[in-house]
């Protein structure tokens, strides 16, 4: 595989989903059916953490109104606001 630049933009990303499905091709079936995934960009920061875990952990819809209820419970969500949390605050 080529060296890629550190920056992740559109073009970094489309040159690495290219080079991975030229070495796996399951991976370059899906893309030619499907196309290359989105590259999403989310704003840096833990809040954006956050909100990645929850949606790999359950689903989208899920994750969001987990990630309301965080955000509601924690303004502005910090890393120490969050381990200020309580117990039954965290379980609603």
């Amino acid at each position: 595989m080529n060296s890629l630049p550190g920056l992740l933009d559109q073009a970094t990303f489309s040159q690495g989903v290219r080079e991975l499905a030229e070495r796996d091709a399951d991976l370059a079936t899906v893309v030619k059916r499907y196309g290359a995934p989105p590259l999403w960009v989310r704003e840096p920061g833990f809040p954006s953490l956050v909100y990645i875990i929850l949606e790999q952990q359950v689903s989208l819809a899920s994750a969001k109104a987990a990630f309301d209820r965080l955000n509601d419970a924690a303004r502005p969500l910090t890393p120490g606001r969050f381990l200020k949390l309580s117990d039954g605050v965290l379980k609603r």
